[in-house]
């Protein structure tokens, strides 16, 4: 998504849109927005904190995060 259409609307309710990607991989952060094919709250309840110079960042748990990637593209919205 080019930079420039980050809007607050585009963020939460893009149709194409549910994955966005801050950086260059190696050493980039994804945000999603939608997972398709997963229940949101057993998500958030197996998710797992980092937590670096005070800062915490709650992430996905490792074995949902493969679920969601494996998840094909005709299924995802």
């Amino acid at each position: 998504m080019p930079v420039f259409d980050m809007t607050e609307e585009n963020f939460l309710s893009h149709p194409i849109w549910d994955v966005f990607t801050f950086g260059s991989p190696p050493v980039a952060i994804d945000i999603m927005i939608k997972l398709e094919g997963l229940n949101f709250e057993d998500v958030f309840d197996k998710s797992i904190y980092f937590e670096e110079d005070d800062l915490k960042i709650r992430t996905i748990n490792k074995h949902d995060l493969i679920t969601a990637k494996k998840m094909p593209e005709d299924l995802k919205i």
